[in-house]
């Protein structure tokens, strides 16, 4: 005579135990989405992309052995990369351009929020170009922010880019309201 389990001959769950994993995703769901900063993940997204927009005008500066101009429209939210292929500083209908917009919620805003601290820059970048050997012509500080930090004047939001001159390298920094924090 063959025993049979109650566990091996069940074939799928019930509808009791479907419900109750559903009751209890949502009252996590309801728990954690409070805490969750939207606004955060997306200024955090955004310096990452400026820093590798930086980073590929590096490269194609280096790669094409021509000037790169980067061009940062604070009006517009967007970053304008120039191929310089004649080094003459100007935009021409004949080069390359490659224009990377900022998301709805994020600007590139100083509001008031203190220097990096020391050594680094205090100027405000609008323009950068790439040499040849992948160095930036001027060191200097690139600002993030969320349109919800400068319309409340709260910092908490502002996010940094330093570029450094020599090697042309974006090093990112976050305000945690009292101070810069590298990384």
């Amino acid at each position: 005579m063959k025993v049979h389990s109650l566990f091996r001959d069940r074939r799928g769950y019930s509808l009791g135990e479907l419900l109750w994993v559903i009751v209890i995703l949502s009252i996590l769901t309801a728990l954690a989405m409070p805490r969750l900063d939207w606004l955060r993940y997306r200024v955090n997204g955004e310096l990452r992309n400026m820093s590798l927009q930086l980073a590929y005008a590096q490269r194609l500066a280096v790669s094409l052995q021509h000037n790169v101009q980067v061009t940062i429209d604070k009006p517009n939210r967007r970053l304008i990369v120039d191929e310089d292929a004649n080094n003459d500083g100007s935009y021409a209908s004949s080069e390359r351009r490659r224009v990377v917009q900022l998301d709805d919620a994020v600007n590139f805003a100083r509001n008031g929020v203190p220097d990096l601290p020391a050594p680094a820059p205090t100027n405000e970048l609008s323009r950068i170009i790439y040499r040849r050997d992948g160095s930036a012509d001027m060191t200097g500080v690139l600002f993030l922010n969320t349109d919800r930090g400068v319309n409340l004047g709260n910092n908490n939001d502002a996010r940094a880019l330093e570029v450094i001159r020599a090697t042309g390298r974006g090093l990112p920094y976050k305000y945690t309201g009292s101070a810069w924090i590298r990384g």
